[in-house]
């Protein structure tokens, strides 16, 4: 930096989207010349400290390649990736280990996430945890899906998320984001049912079975199925309680 340059601040966003500004000012999507560019990038982000070996780089991002190939492919997206970063030391290569953004500030969502996280669960306190689910922008990276690389952090987050709707009692959410979560569709079956809202109750029941039949290839539990009971109560066989059956 020259001096008296002011510190240039890098924001990454990667839960439900993958976005990058520098000091407040988006990077254009069409900015990035490729897709291992973009790999590389967030692979760093979630790295501590930004940083990691490169030998470990090439083999996340081109595990079929042999080393002089998977070198090469490296140096491409390095280029690259400091080419849509607008700095030659974006990323940095000293030692054998690449560095993101160094010695200057970054800020990424999901180490933000965690963080806040991680402390309401301790707390468990339900607001809290509510602030703190509302703070999950969506699983990491959708774009990057398949990539083995992002799976141990998505699932990660993904169960810090589900873990915040539970001690918060977020029922519907929960159970869109986990269909074959059982206590969320009871608790929700148990609401609906004392609101006198039997066919809701019922439907709440059959979501459930049929994610657990498709997913896991089980039946709801014993608890689960005395709410049912108590939902078809003095119902007719062939009345609403017997459709939420019928689909099985």
């Amino acid at each position: 930096l020259a001096t008296g340059e002011a510190p240039s601040r890098l924001d990454v966003d990667l839960l439900g989207r993958f976005a990058v500004a520098v000091d407040g000012t988006a990077i254009a999507a069409d900015r990035w010349p490729s897709l291992r560019a973009t790999h590389l990038v967030q692979m760093l982000s979630l790295q501590p400290r930004r940083c990691m070996s490169r030998d470990l780089a090439i083999d996340a991002l081109w595990p079929q390649l042999n080393p002089e190939a998977g070198a090469a492919n490296l140096r491409k997206a390095l280029h690259h990736a400091r080419q849509a970063l607008g700095r030659h030391d974006g990323i940095m290569l000293r030692a054998g280990e690449l560095a993101l953004w160094p010695e200057r500030p970054v800020r990424v969502d999901t180490d933000t996430f965690e963080a806040n996280a991680a402390a309401a669960l301790r707390l468990r306190d339900p607001a809290e945890c509510a602030d703190a689910a509302n703070q999950y922008g969506g699983d990491l990276l959708p774009g990057a899906r398949y990539e083995a690389w992002t799976e141990p952090v998505r699932e990660r987050l993904h169960a810090l998320y589900l873990d915040l709707l539970r001690v918060c009692g977020q029922w519907e959410r929960l159970a869109e984001h986990e269909p074959t979560d059982e206590p969320a569709h009871r608790a929700l079956m148990q609401r609906e049912l004392e609101a006198g809202n039997r066919a809701a109750a019922l439907r709440w029941y059959s979501h459930l079975r049929e994610a657990l039949q498709q997913s896991l290839g089980v039946t709801p539990d014993a608890r689960t199925e005395a709410v049912y009971e108590r939902c078809v109560a003095g119902l007719q066989a062939m009345g609403p309680a017997f459709v939420g059956r019928a689909q099985v």
